[in-house]
């Protein structure tokens, strides 16, 4: 039976999509401006040529309602929130942990991570998992100096994986069951159909984990970058450390391979074997990133020195709010040729030195502050945002594009809880995520957790009007028979073809959909037409609908298709393009794993 044909704005529409989409893989076009151009046309096209329903004219402002919409809300505060847990240094320790995992099997730690990802998203809500897991990944590969893009994606990818095996998973889950037992289906337990999607998604796994890696590019993490710059400091053992009493090669191996040149006891330098043992109130002479020297310094409990002096016991150092800087000496600058003590810096400037790089030369020395400076020398110095912001408006000194604002170690107690505050109601389904995201982030910016200046950097505009532009895109496709045209023409022109062909073509249809519009769109409409579809064949809908819930949830092929896709985006700077080349292979492989897979646990 052939289909009526689509009204002029169903037809326009597709073709804005398909222009939409065109111009989302193209490298050279901001995201943003594709969203927006999205946001434009589509309400004024039915300014231009109003679409008469039932209900009266189309508002064409409907098109806007993304911006309120609940899931844009749950992204945006979820971005703060986990911008609050990097801030605190919350995550540290566990990297930390993970990052001497890594230096010993990286390939096996990177599985493990996937595979305790997909677990518990089966039971939590990805995006938040997603939020957590981001900021630990991506200290990870700073220590672990590996590309943080080519481990992002799998991770997200991996949630969406584990998120299908259960009916709690995924919202997409709960509106697929819902609609299916509203339309005379029996209800379906939690795993009611997790073993066929373990089975496929163990050959996902292994996609994500030795191929997906490969075809991503290398990009710098947009969370974070380091400076490239190596700094002599010098690290002070306090009694109370955990390095005191134990051997060189035990606090490295604690430390993730810490690179020691000499250790400092009394006034003896000591050859670094790795059997020495290490006592309290020596001193360990380091070169490395100023955010490991930091990391160290956290790690051991030991003290950053400068000429004997803590940083601790400064008192300019003395608030939370602190930065590391990286000072130049130039030419024409003061420092030329002089040493810190000799031009009184700590008590002039009120800023604390930690190290000193000098290119090709490793500075051996206790003394930094008696260390005579030369041109080009740069050095690591810590204090408070306001005073560090003062020497840069003087113009006095020059300061390196470095500065790098120090964990809130004191709060990542508070903001773990917090966090957990916003996890756990969800994942006990007693509020949605877009009511209890919002409130963690209200309690992160009162506690101290996050200033109002981060929030700000925290959220991306690009997201922002990407989500907008998808939810857009998806009312229109729905309110102008877009989407029912595409499924009728569907039905039309598969008629005859074999049972599971047809539960093929209706998960791929409805991934499609999912990909192009959204998930909670394909799984509206697919549901529906795959029960009726069933029926008329005279076979078990279950199967059917099925194949629609797995198809909603193959959101690989592009950013838009789900909220982890995005933030991983947004943290990696994946293009549409690094999406395709990824994803299109990996939903065609669970695709045909799945569609081969649900006659065998549910027969037609």
């Amino acid at each position: 039976m052939i289909t009526d044909p689509p009204s002029f704005h169903a037809v326009v529409v597709m073709l804005i999509a398909l222009i939409a989409l065109a111009l989302y893989s193209r490298p050279g076009i901001p995201v943003a401006t594709t969203s927006l151009a999205l946001l434009v046309s589509l309400p004024l096209l039915f300014v231009l040529a109003p679409l008469k329903t039932v209900h009266g004219v189309l508002d064409p402002t409907i098109f806007f309602s993304g911006f309120a919409n609940a899931a844009l809300v749950a992204v945006v505060a979820l971005m703060v929130a986990g911008a609050a847990i990097v801030h605190t240094g919350a995550l540290e320790p566990l990297g930390r942990a993970l990052s001497r995992v890594w230096n010993w099997a990286p390939p096996l730690a990177f599985l493990l991570v996937l595979l305790v990802t997909a677990v518990l998203s089966a039971f939590v809500n990805d995006t938040p998992l997603v939020v957590l897991l981001i900021p630990l990944l991506t200290g990870i590969a700073t220590r672990t100096n590996r590309p943080v893009s080519r481990m992002l994606m799998p991770l997200g990818f991996a949630a969406l994986m584990g998120g299908m095996a259960t009916t709690i998973g995924t919202s997409t889950n709960l509106v697929v069951v819902s609609v299916a037992q509203s339309l005379g289906l029996p209800p379906m337990g939690i795993f009611h159909f997790a073993l066929p999607a373990a089975i496929a998604s163990s050959v996902g796994m292994l996609y994500l984990w030795l191929v997906a890696p490969r075809l991503l590019p290398i990009k710098p993490s947009l969370i974070g970058e380091r400076s490239p710059r190596i700094f002599s400091a010098t690290l002070r053992i306090p009694e109370n450390s955990p390095a005191a009493g134990k051997t060189l090669s035990a606090i490295r191996k604690e430390t993730g391979d810490m690179r020691v040149l000499q250790v400092l006891r009394g006034s003896d330098q000591l050859v670094p074997f790795p059997d020495l043992e290490i006592r309290a109130n020596d001193g360990l002479l380091v070169r490395d990133f100023s955010d490991k020297l930091k990391e160290y310094e956290q790690a051991l409990k030991a003290t950053l020195s400068s000429g004997g002096m803590a940083v601790s016991e400064e008192n300019p150092l003395r608030n939370d709010d602190q930065q590391l800087a990286e000072v130049v000496v130039m030419p024409n600058a003061s420092l030329s040729g002089r040493t810190l003590e000799d031009s009184r810096f700590t008590s002039r400037y009120d800023l604390l030195p930690l190290g000193i790089y000098r290119l090709g030369v490793s500075l051996k020395t206790d003394a930094i502050e008696k260390t005579r400076l030369r041109n080009g020398d740069v050095v690591l110095v810590q204090g408070a945002r306001d005073r560090i912001d003062a020497l840069r408006s003087s113009g006095e000194l020059t300061l390196l594009d470095a500065t790098t604002d120090l964990p809130r170690t004191g709060k990542a107690p508070i903001a773990t809880l917090i966090m957990l505050g916003i996890v756990l109601p969800v994942a006990l389904n007693w509020a949605p995520v877009a009511v209890t995201a919002p409130v963690g982030v209200l309690l992160m910016i009162v506690t101290g957790c996050i200033e109002w200046r981060q929030v700000g950097s925290a959220v991306n505009g690009s997201v922002i009007l990407l989500i907008t532009a998808g939810i857009a895109l998806s009312i229109a496709l729905t309110r102008t028979g877009a989407a029912g045209f595409l499924a009728h023409a569907f039905l039309a022109l598969t008629t005859g073809l074999p049972p599971t062909m047809l539960l093929a073509l209706i998960l791929f249809f409805v991934a499609l959909l999912g990909n192009v519009a959204s998930h909670t769109t394909g799984a509206l409409i697919g549901a529906p037409i795959a029960v009726s579809i069933a029926r008329g064949l005279h076979l078990s809908p279950e199967p059917f609908v099925l194949a629609v819930l797995f198809g909603a949830n193959l959101g690989y092929a592009t950013p838009m298709a789900y909220q982890t896709n995005v933030l991983t985006m947004n943290a990696a700077g994946y293009t549409f393009r690094d999406f395709f080349r990824v994803g299109l292979p990996l939903l065609l492989l669970m695709g045909c794993l799945i569609s081969w897979l649900l006659p065998r646990f549910f027969p037609f």
